[in-house]
């Protein structure tokens, strides 16, 4: 797994133009939406916060067919950021694995220049 910078991540067309927005760590475990629907796992990207070494992290998971890995971390993201989306509802959180919260997600789209 690599550190990856905020800028070095945003040159990378095809993590960025693949990022799967709307999988979470939930859903990546169990393949269906909040309203039940199977999700299809099997392409893209999941961005999740976790702790790296014991400092929140921005993870970037590579969905695949069989196994998905992670291929990265990014630590330069705002902490307070970080912090605010591991405060998440307990039914989303998976073995400290955090969904972006809102703000991340739009300081995120903000810098990769997604509206």
């Amino acid at each position: 797994m690599e550190e990856i910078t905020i800028e070095k991540l945003k040159k990378i067309k095809q993590v960025v133009e693949n990022i799967r927005w709307g999988v979470t760590p939930r859903i990546s475990l169990n393949s269906r939406s909040a309203s039940g629907e199977v999700v299809d796992l099997t392409y893209g990207f999941m961005l999740y916060v976790d702790l790296f070494e014991e400092r929140p992290a921005l993870v970037i998971m590579e969905l695949k067919p069989i196994i998905s890995k992670t291929v990265g971390y990014v630590f330069d993201v705002p902490e307070d950021l970080l912090k605010e989306s591991m405060q998440c509802a307990t039914s989303e959180c998976i073995g400290g694995m955090y969904p972006l919260s809102e703000k991340l997600e739009g300081w995120l789209k903000k810098e990769f220049g997604i509206s």
